[in-house]
């Protein structure tokens, strides 16, 4: 099954996404410092694509958050 721009969107909120020419494009919403180690823009030939990238951006940047309680 294909997934939706709204699947895509509703799964990974806090980033705009546009369908460009040959593919996809997702932006913050709120840019993140370049010393982050963070993208502000990942990009997917398909949606599929895009939101596998959106996920593995999302698993890095809880690997850079402190932990809690320690």
């Amino acid at each position: 099954m294909s997934l939706t721009v709204q699947q895509v969107l509703s799964r990974f909120p806090g980033w705009q996404i546009i369908d460009m020419s040959g593919g996809w494009v997702a932006m913050r919403i709120n840019f993140v410092p370049r010393v982050s180690g963070l993208s502000n823009v990942r990009c997917g030939e398909t949606l599929e694509e895009l939101a596998e990238n959106l996920h593995a951006e999302i698993r890095n940047q809880k690997s850079r958050q402190p932990a809690v309680g320690r």
